[in-house]
């Protein structure tokens, strides 16, 4: 059976301009950008290209392969470094200057001369040491200048030492003086002390070890970074709270207060009549919205809470940080750890 074929019929419900061609919408697809668009894109791959190559370039002067290496010294040094210099006004020795930067009511006892040698050993030695330490963890001093590096690691390591050590005796009068405070300064020098002299031992007996007991003595030197961040945090919350006091001797009360009326008013047992400020203690009410004695008290009612905390902070991260990294310290090439899988001829894992 044969039909002749009939010319399809065109609906008059379905219109030819809105039938679909996917030629059409493919030729829509393909239509070409215009110069704004591509001009712009080249513009900000350019510049990311020129940041990336710098940010690579100060890596490979420095030494340092892995990508996050750069960031991690510039922020975690660069806050050690920026530390000890805007502590560095301290090492000027004129009382009225000194007396200044320090927490009211400090230079009451650091004056007394045990306290006073011991203050300054300690400001002097752990300002050079804290910017030193910075420079140990440059690759490229240990691959270029070994003995730059061994001289500058055994300045660093007694200096931080010793400085410690005249922190500890400090700690007796250091922001009050209370147990809490003179507990975890007491902990946070042996446990400096102990970091770098295990550091001494493993410099040329075991290399890994080494640089793991010098990045713990640097991360628990710097706890005082932390704990001045958390006390201002303290600091406020307190203040805005209103019923936290700190216990002070009257005669420190007496060396803050100049005003004769103003110690009789908040504090007449501190000058009541055949007294000796030394033996009577008083509750000053901690707040940073008030003189100096409150400002000070407020100082005393939060500092070994935020010194036990940042210890606690700088334990697990420096422990967390080691874990994450041995594998990239795994062997030693000459004086310099490398990855397990190190090739002679690599000079980036970018």
């Amino acid at each position: 059976m044969s039909s002749n074929a009939s010319p399809r019929m065109t609906s008059s419900l379905y219109p030819q301009s809105d039938l679909y061609s996917p030629y059409e919408q493919q030729e829509e697809h393909e239509k070409p950008l215009g110069r704004e668009h591509i001009s712009f894109e080249n513009h900000t791959s350019k510049k990311h290209s020129r940041a990336l190559h710098f940010y690579h370039s100060i890596s490979w002067i420095l030494g340092f392969k892995a990508r996050y290496s750069l960031i991690n010294c510039f922020v975690w040094g660069g806050a050690l470094v920026g530390f000890c210099l805007a502590r560095s006004v301290t090492m000027n020795p004129k009382p009225s200057l000194i007396a200044a930067q320090l927490v009211p009511g400090e230079w009451f006892w650091f004056k007394q001369p045990l306290y006073k040698v011991n203050l300054f050993i300690h400001i002097y030695l752990t300002t050079l040491g804290g910017i030193g330490a910075v420079l140990q963890f440059f690759p490229a001093m240990r691959r270029r200048a070994m003995v730059l590096h061994r001289l500058n690691g055994y300045g660093v390591l007694f200096c931080l030492i010793v400085g410690n050590i005249c922190g500890s005796i400090i700690a007796r009068r250091s922001f009050g003086g209370e147990l809490n405070v003179q507990s975890g300064y007491y902990t946070l020098g042996i446990m400096i002390v102990f970091s770098g002299l295990v550091g001494i031992y493993n410099v040329k007996k075991d290399t890994r070890r080494h640089r793991k007991w010098m990045l713990r003595m640097v991360v628990y030197f710097a706890v005082a970074i932390s704990a001045r961040l958390i006390m201002l945090a303290a600091r406020a919350i307190i203040t805005s709270i209103g019923t936290y006091y700190s216990i002070f001797r009257c005669d420190e009360i007496i060396d803050l207060l100049a005003e004769q009326q103003a110690i009789e008013s908040a504090f007449p047992q501190c000058v009541a009549p055949g007294v000796n400020p030394a033996s009577i203690w008083a509750a000053v009410h901690a707040s940073t919205n008030e003189g100096p004695l409150y400002v000070a008290s407020s100082v005393r009612a939060t500092n070994g809470m935020a010194l036990w905390i940042a210890t606690l902070i700088h334990i697990v991260a420096v422990e967390y940080y080691i874990n994450v990294t041995d594998s990239a310290n795994g062997v030693r090439i000459g004086y310099v750890l490398e990855p397990l899988d190190y090739e002679e001829n690599s000079t980036t894992s970018y």
